[in-house]
């Protein structure tokens, strides 16, 4: 992957209640995705995405994850734009407003 390009981004699973514990160790063991969590709410996980470009984000998707046994849907939320207090810091150190 080019460390110059990274597309993020953010993939809600829904998932059979029974499958819960393998669809997670199933997700965090894909390369591409960087972190699993397990949420509240209507969305069983959402795993956060780092591949190299939107191709590589298709494959991922419809390849690997997609057929996992116990995935019911999935959701992908691309990251547009990052805010960090890391960024908004160097933003005042240079005179941003």
């Amino acid at each position: 992957m080019d460390n110059r390009t990274v597309i993020t981004a953010f993939l809600m699973v829904h998932c059979l209640p029974q499958r819960i514990h393998a669809v997670g160790h199933a997700l965090a063991e894909i390369p591409g995705i960087a972190e699993v969590y397990t949420t509240t709410g209507d969305t069983d996980f959402i795993a956060v995405v780092r591949v190299a470009d939107l191709d590589a984000l298709a494959d991922l998707v419809t390849n690997r994850i997609a057929p996992i046994d116990g995935i019911s849907r999935t959701g992908t939320h691309l990251a547009m734009r990052s805010y960090s207090r890391k960024e908004q810091a160097a933003a005042f150190d240079l005179g941003v407003d």
